[in-house]
């Protein structure tokens, strides 16, 4: 202890918002002695932003220190005029951030600049140095000069000093890229998970979204990601098709519109950079009979332009900084052409440059998969893309025979030099933006103050328990009185390995002591199903929890046909006694219709958002803690359209 009387009067608090703007005055001085005011600014160093020194006012005078208080509100419109002339900590002056980008990109070679438009992808568990993965990602970074790369898997620490260790040799700063569509937690082991879009349009609620892009982006910078290929900006129209599932903010365009917005404020305030994708739409593709392994989007250019192009029209709008292609065709848009978005520069340069006016930075997606290389070249898909018009490859099958593909292509003539000078400036001065070009590094200790955090988790279960949507509840809900000793769980699900439902049934045992549960897998004998069915015909009350994804070019609620005889034998021995939630897929209720309360919720687990969570809120259902509220994103059929939802 030193002595001193410390108090503090503050705007945002800076301990649990440390990218926010605004102001933090703290006494810091002892009983009796001279006042002294600091205002903290609240960039920290080591996250790859310009550090702020504290503004320090000294009174020169003594005052007591009951007086402290009164004369820092006294203060404050002097000390915020002060900080009002202060930098935004969060993004780098433009002149500086440009000077810096004509700079750099002034001393690259060609090969250099060429490669600065190349991101590959890295796994954040743990390797030693002499691994040879490892040993292949430094070289990438060091000796060829890689513009950044995209980060799978990992620990948040884990996360944090690899990519450190690649800062560390990369001359030009590195940008690091992430899927955050569940949030960081999607991948990172421990990070905060969130459910996936869908259920943030069941909430309706914009500052809600908010909120949580703003977790998922100090969350991301905190560890060292610049960039997440999200928001996922593709709609879902089409019950029979639903390719996206929760990943889509869902059919209302007017409403995913607002939550688009939101979530690029949200990201934009903390310091992080957005992606629209997958451009033009998976929302709705179906497979291209012409081109195996290839989809295309089979509708007229009037549909296309109000509902996919209009959410990425959207998108821009709300300033997203990076477009995402697809390897989708579009042959209502593009003259009847079967290439796609990746490399078709009708819909790159013809839709996204000049119609929806994006001046921000296009990257492709994968590159990598065989029916892409087989189509289009394994080297030589790289340098269409660029072609048409993007200034990012991602993930080519060979980052440096791609590198030196592209660089063959400029000088043959078929890509202009200019134009790669212009894509590595705009990629530059989104580094420079970040306070990259000062600082590339993160602080190791933060990692543990911010990641996962338990403030953090109760913002996942809020989504969560404010997206449970109620679609058929026939007196069921709320439950009056029930026994666990007689009552019975069946869990069904679509696929034999789904650890999740194992962490259900755990879940469900601790909170109701006596509960017998059953687990429905393919492959089950039908003595097991008699068994069931004998033990629900004894029971008061049966509960069913659906764990079954759907397909994705097909059937939107995979049920076996033994499931749904099941089913039928339970709901004619128990029709007003059956309660069932569906862990991420509405569409389960179009064919079991008759329960007579229905539940879901919106996580399917991996890229399709964190499905346990709904755990916990289905729990607080059944003990009467939690009443949903949700309401449905999209269309399932016509008697559970869009905005449909119970309550009671």
């Amino acid at each position: 202890m030193n002595g001193n009387t410390t108090s503090s009067i503050s705007g945002r608090n800076p301990a649990t918002t440390p990218w926010s703007s605004g102001w933090w005055v703290r006494t810091i001085s002892p009983p009796e002695r001279p006042l002294e005011l600091s205002l903290f600014a609240f960039a920290k160093e080591g996250r790859g932003l310009p550090a702020m020194p504290s503004i320090r006012i000294t009174t020169g005078k003594q005052i007591p220190n009951s007086m402290n208080k009164r004369l820092i509100w006294l203060l404050i419109p002097v000390i915020m005029g002060i900080a009002a002339g202060c930098a935004d900590p969060k993004v780098t002056p433009a002149g500086e951030a440009e000077r810096w980008a004509d700079k750099t990109l002034a001393g690259l070679s060609l090969e250099k600049k060429v490669a600065q438009l190349i991101c590959t992808d890295i796994s954040g568990t743990y390797l030693p140095e002499d691994d040879s993965r490892m040993a292949g990602w430094l070289r990438l970074a060091g000796q060829h000069g890689i513009g950044g790369f995209v980060l799978y898997g990992g620990t948040p620490s884990e996360v944090a000093l690899l990519l450190n260790r690649l800062q560390k040799e990369a001359s030009v700063p590195l940008l690091i890229s992430a899927d955050f569509e569940g949030g960081p937690g999607q991948q990172v082991t421990g990070a905060s998970e969130f459910p996936g879009n869908m259920a943030f349009a069941a909430t309706r609620d914009e500052d809600l979204m908010y909120r949580a892009a703003r977790i998922m982006a100090e969350e991301g910078r905190t560890m060292g990601i610049h960039l997440t290929y999200t928001p996922v900006t593709d709609v879902s129209l089409s019950p029979d098709n639903p390719q996206e599932s929760v990943r889509s903010f869902g059919g209302d365009i007017e409403l995913n519109g607002r939550l688009l917005k939101a979530y690029v404020r949200g990201y934009k305030e903390t310091g992080m950079l957005t992606t629209a994708k997958h451009f033009p739409g998976r929302g709705d593709m179906k497979a291209f009979p012409d081109f195996p392994g290839f989809n295309y989007l089979d509708k007229s250019a009037t549909e296309i332009e109000q509902h996919e192009f209009k959410a990425f029209q959207f998108a821009v709008n709300a300033g997203v900084d990076f477009i995402m292609t697809e390897h989708v065709a579009v042959p209502s848009v593009t003259g009847g052409s079967g290439l796609p978005a990746s490399v078709e520069p009708k819909l790159v340069r013809g839709i996204i440059r000049d119609k929806l006016g994006f001046e921000g930075i296009i990257t492709s997606d994968d590159l990598w998969y065989d029916h892409v290389t087989a189509r289009f070249g394994k080297e030589d898909v790289a340098v269409k893309a660029l072609e048409a018009g993007h200034d990012i490859v991602l993930k080519p099958k060979d980052p440096v025979a791609a590198i030196s593909a592209i660089v063959e292509a400029v000088k043959a003539g078929r890509i202009p030099e200019e134009q790669i000078n212009g894509s590595v400036r705009k990629l530059l001065v989104k580094k420079a933006q970040l306070g990259l070009h000062s600082n590339k590094f993160i602080e190791l200790d933060e990692v543990y103050k911010i990641v996962g955090t338990r403030d953090h988790m109760k913002v996942v279960q809020e989504v969560a328990d404010r997206s449970v949507t109620l679609l058929r509840n026939d007196g069921v809900l709320p439950l009056k009185s029930w026994d666990p000793n007689k009552t019975i769980h069946i869990t069904i699900q679509k696929t034999d390995d789904q650890p999740a439902v194992r962490d259900l049934v755990v879940k469900m045992a601790g909170s109701f002591a006596g509960l017998n549960t059953f687990s429905l897998r393919p492959g089950l004998a039908e003595d097991y199903y008699q068994a069931v069915e004998k033990a629900a015909q004894g029971a008061e009350l049966v509960i069913l929890s659906f764990l079954v994804q759907r397909d994705r070019s097909g059937d939107p609620a995979p049920l076996s046909p033994e499931d749904l005889e099941l089913i039928r034998k339970i709901l004619a021995a128990k029709p007003n006694r059956v309660i069932a939630m569906s862990f991420g897929n509405p569409h389960i209720i179009r064919k079991t219709g008759t329960i007579p309360a229905f539940l879901v919720g919106y996580g399917e687990t991996g890229w399709y958002g964190n499905q346990p969570v709904y755990f916990d809120s289905f729990i607080r259902i059944l003990k009467g803690e939690l009443i949903p509220a949700g309401k449905l994103p999209i269309e399932v059929s016509a008697d559970y359209p869009v905005g449909f939802g119970l309550t009671y």
